[in-house]
């Protein structure tokens, strides 16, 4: 008994700490890698975009390919096949994007609350 004393008391203020720390770190506008793919999932976005390859994925004859998102965040400047210029990838820049849609893309900003970007984001940045 003494001993789960002395092992247990350590170990649940390690757990405390690290729970403070992640939402800390949720507060700060971090958001969660899992739930955003999740979320990549549910809302569809994998049907335009491609994760796992560098190539943009034709929709249909005559549209717009959808960029891959395969490494967004280290991209250099480009010009997309409908014209929008993207001079820097940033956080900033990819909230708009999904909120407000694009020439090619809808407007997501209805459909996802700002958690539910923060955290696509946050997938966003493992690709």
């Amino acid at each position: 008994m003494n001993l789960l004393k002395r092992i247990g008391v350590p170990l649940a203020v390690c757990l405390v700490a690290f729970t403070q720390a992640g939402t800390a770190a949720t507060q700060k506008g971090k958001g969660n890698a899992a739930r955003g793919k999740a979320i990549f999932q549910i809302s569809g976005c994998w049907r335009c975009h491609n994760t796992d390859k560098p190539e943009a994925r034709i929709l249909r004859a005559g549209a717009a390919p959808a960029p891959s998102l395969m490494g967004i965040y280290n991209r250099p400047p480009h010009q997309l096949a409908d014209g929008t210029r993207h001079e820097q990838h940033t956080d900033e820049i990819f909230r708009t994007i999904i909120t407000e849609g694009t020439k090619s893309m809808a407007a997501r900003g209805a459909a996802l609350s700002d958690k539910e970007v923060r955290d696509l984001l946050a997938y966003l940045h493992t690709l």
